[in-house]
Order: C-alpha cells, then structure tokens, then sequence
C-alpha cells in the first residue's frame, strides 16, 4: 500500500521555494531572505526551552540532493555547526533513510560525536558505538524484503539502494522518471504483502516494515529520553512528514518546536509546505542558521 501522511495548515506563512536575494555582486545570498530570519527566529525560541534538541534529516537538509545517492556530502559548514550545537545541546540527532553506517559514512569522522538514527527509525547508532541497536524481531524481515526486491524490474537508470531492513529504489535517472515510476509501483504493489509498506519519496520509492517505526516515532523517542522541552525538527521530504506530525502533536505536551521543511528546487512535495512552520530554500540556507544557532545560543 502507498501510505500518504495527510496535510496540514502552518501555522505561520511559507516562502515560495527557491526564492533568495541576491547580494551587489549578483551571487546568491544565503542568509539574508525573510524565510530564514523567520526560521531563525522560531529556531532560537525553541532551543532557550532547556533542555533543547536538534533533530534533522540528511538527504536534500544537510546535504542536497545528488543524481548517484552515495555521492551525497554535506553542505559546507554543516559538520562543524552540528558538533558546535552537540556541544550547547542535549542531544543533536540525525535521522535518515539511510542505514546508519551508511549515514556516518556521509558525515564522516566528526559524524561519531552524533546520535543517527537509520532506516526511519528502525537502528539507533550512539555516538562512538560502532554497532547499531536494532529490533531482534525484524531480522526474518530481511528475506522478505530480499524476495520483493528480486520482483523489481531492472531498467535503465534505476537504483536499488539495499539497507537490510528497509530499501529505496531511486528511479532520477532513468530516461523518463515518471514511466519507470509506473513500473516500478506496479510490480512491489503486487508483490509486498502485508509485511512491507510502500511509500513514496523525492525521485523514490521506499519500502519498509508495516507498522515497525518511522521517524516520527524515532522522534518521540528522542524527545522522551533526553526530556526535552525546546526542539528544532527539519526535513526536506514526505518522508519526514512523519516527524514533523509527532512534533507539533508534543507541543501540546508542552515541548517548544520549530518545524522547518527544506525546499532545494522544484521537487518540494506540496504536503511539505503546508505542515512546516517556515520552508527555507535549499540546504545551504539551513546549514547557514545552523551556524548561527551555534555561534549565539549558549
């Protein structure tokens, strides 16, 4: 089945993905746009309700989106704001598709001070640890999903990225995306069972265990642990729509948050823009007010 998280109205206006000033020179400016002062603001508020966290997505959020997935890289400047923030907060949390060695991978040695959380929730890797906690009860997933991804077709420009518990299959180069889309839908629909969940992502189709964790449950969780009171959340998918809900479900509970979606280009899902609280144009916009909340929090 194709899960879809249904929309919901922000609470405070979003800027038209891609719009930025530009500096006298002409180049793109990446700080200076009303949507960022906005996020920054909202971002500040939540983080002075000690204890604070940050929780952020990788792909398209600290690092854009690149055609080969395992060619993606942080943002420069998005490592050194994360240690700097792990430094003044109680926890700062990457939670990604991806696996979690996977993840470090990406963010590379400064990455072991993280907390990454992979495969929508499903491993928990602690800072320093090197083996990832997992649910010993999903380990005979692994066959089924092995067996679903022999189904799908093999086309031209198509991906298989295999995480073990979780899978995506990323379909940007194909020759024409939107008819191996079809493709591809129909043969893990017909295929996965009752055991494995179809969703769909940027340029993507993620398979993953029904009912077994998403990001949203990973960041409640998160939040439980550390006790938090102020949060900052950001996301650039519908993947993430998961973790923006449980978010703005604990201000009720009294943690302060701010919910900031990552546009990066004409992909951004509508359902994104309508449930955060500012869209901010790409990942060099968000890395640049992570280095202000890491320059002026203390």
């Amino acid at each position: 089945m194709i899960s879809a998280t249904p929309a919901r109205a922000s609470r405070t206006g979003t800027a038209k993905p891609g719009r930025r000033r530009r500096r006298t020179d002409g180049s793109l400016a990446s700080g200076d746009g009303p949507e960022t002062d906005q996020a920054l603001a909202l971002a500040e508020a939540a983080l002075a309700a000690s204890p604070a966290g940050l929780v952020t997505d990788l792909d398209g959020t600290l690092a854009p989106i690149v055609t080969v997935p395992s060619q993606a890289r942080p943002v420069a400047g998005a490592i050194e704001a994360l240690q700097a923030l792990r430094r003044r907060l109680a926890v700062v949390a990457v939670v990604t598709g991806r696996a979690v060695h996977d993840a470090r991978r990406i963010l590379g040695s400064p990455g072991d001070e993280l907390l990454v959380i992979g495969n929508h929730g499903l491993e928990w890797l602690e800072p320093g640890a090197d083996a990832a906690e997992m649910d010993d009860t999903l380990e005979p997933l692994r066959a089924t999903l092995a067996a679903l991804l022999a189904s799908v077709p093999t086309l031209p420009g198509v991906e298989i990225e295999d995480k073990g518990l979780s899978a995506t299959i990323h379909y940007r180069r194909a020759r024409d995306p939107e008819s191996a889309r079809a493709r591809l839908l129909k043969s893990v629909l017909g295929a996965s069972g009752g055991d494995i969940e179809v969703r769909e992502g940027r340029r993507s189709i993620e398979l993953r265990p029904v009912g077994r964790g998403d990001k949203g449950t990973a960041l409640s969780a998160v939040v439980q642990r550390f006790g938090l009171s102020g949060l900052v959340v950001a996301g650039d998918d519908v993947t993430d729509l998961d973790m923006f809900s449980a978010a703005r479900d604990l201000r009720s509970e009294g943690v302060r948050s701010a919910v900031l979606g990552i546009a990066g280009g004409h992909e951004v899902p509508p359902e994104l823009a309508a449930t955060v609280d500012v869209l901010l144009p790409d990942p060099v916009a968000f890395v640049w007010l992570l280095g202000r909340l890491a320059a002026t929090i203390r």
